[in-house]
C-alpha cells in the first residue's frame, strides 16, 4: 500500500495509528534526599506523595505564574526524571539551579542515555502488548510508568498523553559509546523490533508533519510551540491534569489560584479554521474588529477538515465564537478565522 500521500498516512494514523523517535524531548535526572518536597515546592502538582512507578504532569512558574517549562515527572525509587522539551533543557536547569540552596539535590541532564519512542493511536495499546514489556499499558494512569530489560538494556514503558489519543511512550537505554561506535553504526535492534511490530499492526512511522496534524487536530497544546513563557498554566486548559488547587503553596502559586476563585482567566487556548491557503506565522496576530485579541501559537493544514487549523490564545470572551476573527497571514494581509471545538470528532473515539 503507497504511504507518500498525506491522506492515506492520515487515514491509516486514525485506523490504527503510528510510531516515531522523539527526538524533541530531554530528560534530567532529579536526585538527592530532598528531591521530592523540593519538586513538590517548585511545581503546580502533586509530587510529594506519589511512590514509585508514579509520575505527574506539571507546569514549573515563576513568582509572576508565567511558564518555565512543563514536564512529566516520573518517579523512580532513587530519583526522579523531568522529561522536558530539550528548547527548554538549559531554562530549566537554570530555573531549578536557582533554588537549590541548602537542599540535599543533584540535578543531571541524562538525555543522551536514552532513546524516546513514541507509539499513539487505536493499536498503541496492542503494540505495546507485542513488544512483551511486561506491562498492561491499557491499565496504567496518565505519566505512571514501568520497567523491564529488552536485549540487556533497560526499558522504560510511560503511559503519555495526546488528548484523547492513546500515547505509549518507550525510554530505551542507549548503550555505552565504546559499544557501538560510530563506524559500525547500525539501527539499534529495538526500532527494527517496533517498526516490524507496529508495521504487522498496520501503523504507520509517522514524520514530524504529520506528528504535527494530529497533535492540532486533537487539540493537543506543544512545549514551547504552545506553551512558552507568556503562558500562565490555567490557560493551556491543562488544568485538570496539570495543576492541584489543593496541594498548598509552591512558586508561583497565588497567581494560579487568584486566576481561580476569581474566575478571571483573562485569554485561553482554543482551535481556529483559518479561510484561504495561507499558513499564518508562529505568533501571527488574531483581531476582532481592528483589535488585537490574541496569537497563533500552532498552524497546519488538516487534512481532517480539508482547512488551515491552528491553535492559539484568544480574549476567553471570544472564544466560543459569534464574532468574525481575522488572522495576520502577513505584515498586509489577512484570513477570516472561527473558532471549532477540538479535538475533531476523527480522534473523539480514537481511544
Amino acid at each position: 500500500m503507497p504511504t507518500n500521500n498525506i491522506e492515506t498516512r492520515h487515514r491509516i494514523a486514525t485506523e490504527h495509528g503510528g510510531y516515531f523517535r522523539n527526538l524533541q524531548r530531554g530528560l534530567l535526572k532529579i536526585s538527592g534526599a530532598d528531591r521530592m518536597e523540593w519538586l513538590h515546592n517548585l511545581t503546580t502538582n502533586v509530587i510529594r506523595t506519589l511512590q514509585p512507578g508514579d509520575g505527574n504532569y506539571a507546569f514549573a512558574v515563576t513568582v509572576q505564574g508565567r511558564t518555565v517549562f512543563d514536564l512529566n515527572c516520573l518517579v523512580f525509587e532513587d530519583c526522579v526524571w523531568l522529561d522536558i522539551d530539550n528548547r527548554w533543557l538549559d531554562d530549566a536547569i537554570a530555573h531549578l539551579s536557582k533554588y537549590r540552596v541548602v537542599e540535599d539535590i543533584e540535578i543531571a541532564d541524562i538525555s543522551a542515555n536514552w532513546n524516546r519512542h513514541d507509539i499513539m493511536g487505536r493499536d498503541a495499546a496492542r503494540c505495546v502488548d507485542r513488544l512483551h514489556l511486561g506491562s498492561n499499558f491499557s491499565a496504567l494512569a496518565d505519566v505512571q510508568h514501568t520497567a523491564s530489560t529488552v536485549d540487556g538494556r533497560a526499558v522504560h514503558l510511560m503511559k503519555g498523553n495526546m488528548g484523547p489519543i492513546p500515547l505509549a511512550v518507550i525510554y530505551v537505554e542507549n548503550p555505552p559509546a565504546e559499544e557501538n561506535p560510530v563506524e559500525n553504526e547500525t539501527e539499534p535492534p529495538f526500532d527494527a523490533h517496533l517498526a516490524s511490530v507496529a508495521g504487522d499492526l498496520g501503523m504507520i512511522e509517522l514524520d514530524g508533519e504529520l506528528s504535527k496534524i494530529i497533535r492540532i487536530e486533537a487539540g493537543h497544546p506543544a512545549s514551547v510551540d504552545d506553551i512558552d513563557g507568556d503562558t500562565i498554566p490555567p490557560e493551556t486548559l491543562q488544568v485538570e491534569r496539570g495543576i492541584s488547587y489543593v496541594k498548598g503553596c509552591y512558586l508561583g502559586q497565588e497567581v494560579i489560584e487568584r486566576m481561580r476563585s476569581r474566575n478571571s482567566m483573562a485569554r485561553r487556548l482554543i482551535g481556529m479554521k483559518i479561510s484561504g491557503t495561507v499558513l499564518p506565522p508562529h505568533g501571527a496576530w488574531v483581531f476582532a474588529d481592528s483589535k488585537q485579541i490574541g496569537r497563533v501559537t500552532s498552524v497546519c493544514h488538516s487534512t481532517a477538515l480539508n482547512s488551515i487549523l491552528a491553535l492559539g490564545y484568544v480574549k476567553t470572551s471570544l472564544a466560543s465564537g459569534g464574532e468574525t476573527l481575522r488572522v495576520a497571514t502577513s505584515e498586509t494581509d489577512f484570513a477570516e478565522a472561527e473558532p471549532v471545538d477540538l479535538p475533531l470528532e476523527v480522534w473523539k473515539s480514537n481511544g
